[in-house]
């Protein structure tokens, strides 16, 4: 088949989990022999075309206009329609997918995230598209008003919520696939739509892994990784430095805590000190935490799977992780392959557990790295991506 693959972000650099999945998507099909042309907005007027050449066979961008999607994404929110579809809507993207269509005459195509499916219904194209939502977003936004420190983005997400708690129902309700990355997402989106919720897929979030994890490691590292332009992201590097660490470094004075992740923005960069290391973009993310004593995703907001818990996992890593987001990963088990906790110093004890007991420490990793290579490799949870 020829898939087109519409996404609102050029996929590369590869700076975040929304790029790594919808390139891992990518790479399952090309397995397949299925032929791939990429249809993206970018905000770079030169991303690295390239670079996406060798994975996509045919590679179509535009530049997106910041002010005029500024402007639609106001105009959406009066009109009562998602600000995001508005936000990465631009006509010059619009007519490049309509010359793709003629033209290169796809058999399916993916919409990455919910915002890149208006250009899907303005032509029809329902019966034959899968649409990658990935998260229950509405779940999500409905968390936001736990975020602290994320600026005006917390009030973008509650505005948003109502709107797009609307519009992933009438996208459930109009398309023959819809995939989300976990189970407890599709409940939630069951509930509100229990007689037509047949489109609702599970394919799952997988990862890379190292071939030999090290028992040597830097005990005094604590490593939180993520894209940092996410208000999730954003609020948990906040919540840690300001909330958790301070406990930590109680008990362990020489604890360093590392901020890993592209695009840090001020409120992340004012973080920065001896103790705490602002990183930014890191060329080899593996290579950077697989000597990490552990990674911790402190997240308040969230739905879908959290992908930083996997990489660590693949690392030999172990992780300590609030319970929000444990529910995605049935696998895991409190105290044997990973730390579950939720408040302050609970979160504190577990780190300092493991920074102060070098078995355990290692233990855990090797459970953990166990369980991400027999359950989360990505040729089996994105099996059969593809069928209608």
């Amino acid at each position: 088949m020829n898939i087109c693959i519409l996404t609102p972000r050029f996929p590369y650099p590869q700076f975040g989990g929304d790029a790594l999945r919808i390139n891992e998507i990518a790479r399952h099909l090309k397995r397949r022999g299925h032929t791939l042309t990429l249809v993206s907005l970018s905000d770079d007027a030169n991303p690295p075309v390239n670079q996406a050449k060798a994975l996509y066979d045919k590679v179509y961008f535009v530049k997106r206009n910041k002010l005029m999607s500024l402007l639609v994404g106001a105009v959406n929110f009066l009109l009562g329609k998602p600000i995001q579809c508005g936000y990465y809507s631009s006509g010059a993207y619009r007519k490049l997918f309509r010359k793709v269509v003629q033209t290169e005459k796809p058999d399916l195509y993916v919409s990455h995230l919910l915002r890149m499916v208006p250009y899907l219904s303005e032509l029809h194209l329902e019966d034959r598209s899968v649409i990658e939502m990935t998260d229950a977003l509405s779940k999500t936004y409905l968390l936001s008003s736990n975020a602290k420190g994320v600026g005006l983005l917390k009030y973008v997400y509650l505005l948003e919520q109502r709107l797009i708690a609307k519009y992933e129902l009438e996208v459930t309700r109009r398309f023959p696939k819809v995939v989300l990355v976990s189970q407890s997402d599709i409940d939630y989106l069951r509930e509100k739509l229990p007689q037509e919720s047949a489109s609702l897929t599970l394919n799952s979030n997988g990862v890379g892994y190292i071939e030999n994890i090290s028992t040597a490691y830097d005990a005094d590292k604590i490593c939180f990784m993520g894209n940092m332009r996410s208000m999730q992201n954003q609020d948990a590097a906040i919540y840690l430095a300001n909330e958790i660490f301070p406990l930590i470094k109680q008990k362990r004075p020489t604890a360093k805590f590392y901020i890993v992740g592209s695009l840090p923005p001020a409120n992340i960069q004012a973080l920065a000190s001896d103790d705490i290391i602002i990183t930014g973009f890191v060329d080899d993310l593996e290579g950077f935490l697989q000597d990490a004593c552990l990674l911790v995703a402190p997240i308040r907001v969230a739905a879908g799977i959290q992908n930083k818990v996997l990489v660590g996992m693949g690392c030999g890593v172990p992780v300590v992780l609030t319970s929000l987001i444990s529910h995605a990963i049935p696998e895991l088990a409190d105290g044997t392959n990973c730390f579950i906790r939720d408040g302050e110093q609970a979160f504190a004890d577990a780190c300092v557990k493991l920074m102060r007991e070098p078995a355990l420490r290692n233990d855990m990793g090797h459970k953990g790295y166990d369980m991400v290579v027999r359950h989360y490799s990505w040729e089996e949870k994105l099996k059969g991506y593809e069928t209608l």
